[in-house]
């Protein structure tokens, strides 16, 4: 399980230049996207992403293979936020 910190989104921030007023408040999905690609060692070049619900920054999450295909990352209270799926 990780956490996301305030300072780990605003050096997200500058450093892909993301100026989005809303990721002041949630952390911007594809630094989830790529935290849970790289947590979990995967290389994928190509994949879908269903962003299901926003991440809030101190929230708990953690990540669930529900196949080899698909990533699921969840909150400490089990609710779902982003799915990723592997293109074949």
């Amino acid at each position: 399980m990780i956490q996301i910190l305030p300072n780990d989104v605003e050096r997200y921030l500058r450093l892909v230049k993301d100026e989005n007023p809303l990721h002041q408040h949630i952390v911007p999905g594809q630094m989830i996207v790529q935290i849970a690609l790289i947590y979990n060692e995967l290389n994928w070049k190509n994949y879908k992403i269903n962003y299901v619900e926003p991440v809030d920054t101190y929230e708990f999450l953690q990540f669930d293979f529900e196949s080899n295909d698909k990533l699921v990352v969840k909150n400490n209270y089990d609710e779902v936020k982003v799915t990723i799926l592997k293109n074949k």
